[in-house]
């Protein structure tokens, strides 16, 4: 059962690029924040009626993005994602940001080395996942529920996942906890040239486009307005803890104060990272619940089957 191993070890690598098909860039948490709605009389961050310019109006406008998002907590997402060689994939679903990440999401492998790994291995090109705030759970297809004595799932526990993983499993556990599309506005806060580009329309809908880059050298040894100073240790050690150095990010904000698209490019260890998002009907409910206890099997479980076998 050698591919038992293989397919629960690419489970682990696959998590911090489902971090980006849920809610895009790695950043940080918003754990920090304000989780009050943003008031509703706030001007729009379309808004430039106060005559602010340049970064200075970007990076009010991106706040007033930070509070509304956070107050909504859950939203639909499509997304496309890139990681150098290691793997492509799409994504479709639902989730909420509120406590932990909740949702479920349809993932398509499209390309790279982990596809060839998984079509090798008999698996489905698409999977369905869970995400709960303790765990991940991925639906490995009937190949492999044949060889985990008719299991279908697979929980990949954060905490198990940062102890197994070795040195990388800290920077799994904090993508798979902690993203959220808040954080997006977190890293175009913390840059130093977060600007408007105009209005745009994605996908029906009338959008102000913002775009920042970010350097880690840009975080130290400034107050960055709209971050308090654990959020801004949150964006470095998150890039950190990534292998990132640079990520610019591409925000289109709605006058209702909401990204509907988010794009973000960085240079990582792994190589080029890519990821675009796209959300929707904010404020939707989401209602995920673990996988049937007789039909899930622990990936440290399954590792110890892929040993022995």
């Amino acid at each position: 059962m050698r591919g038992i191993r293989g397919v629960a070890a690419a489970g682990v690598a696959a998590v911090s690029a489902l971090a980006l098909a849920a809610c895009g860039p790695l950043g940080s948490s918003a754990s920090g924040g304000d989780k009050t709605d943003a008031p509703t009389a706030a001007p729009a961050a379309t808004d430039n009626s106060k005559g602010l310019s340049g970064v200075a109006h970007a990076i009010t406008a991106l706040d007033l993005v930070k509070k509304t998002t956070t107050g909504v907590h859950s939203a639909k997402v499509e997304s496309v994602v890139s990681m150098g060689s290691t793997m492509s994939m799409t994504g479709k679903g639902e989730m909420d940001w509120s406590d932990g990440l909740v949702g479920d999401m349809s993932i398509t492998y499209t390309g790279g080395a982990m596809a060839d790994q998984l079509k090798k291995s008999g698996m489905p090109a698409t999977m369905a996942a869970r995400y709960l705030p303790d765990a991940y759970y991925a639906n490995m297809g009937p190949a492999m529920a044949a060889q985990l004595g008719g299991k279908h799932w697979i929980k990949y526990g954060y905490d198990s996942m940062a102890k197994l993983a070795g040195g990388s499993g800290a920077a799994l556990k904090d993508a798979a906890q902690n993203f959220n599309p808040v954080k997006s506005v977190d890293v175009a806060l913390a840059s130093p040239n977060a600007k408007s580009l105009g209005t745009e329309t994605v996908r029906g809908v009338q959008a102000t486009h913002y775009r920042a880059t970010l350097d880690l050298q840009d975080i130290s040894g400034r107050t960055i307005q709209g971050l308090t100073a654990e959020e801004q240790q949150e964006v470095k050690d998150s890039l950190t803890k990534a292998g990132m150095t640079t990520e610019t990010i591409d925000l289109w904000v709605s006058k209702d104060n909401l990204p509907v698209k988010a794009v973000s490019v960085a240079a990582a260890k792994i190589g080029m990272m890519k990821s675009t998002v796209y959300y929707s009907d904010f404020g939707t409910t989401v209602s995920t619940q673990p996988p049937a206890a007789f039909d899930t099997v622990d990936f440290a479980d399954a590792m110890k089957q892929g040993q022995q076998s």
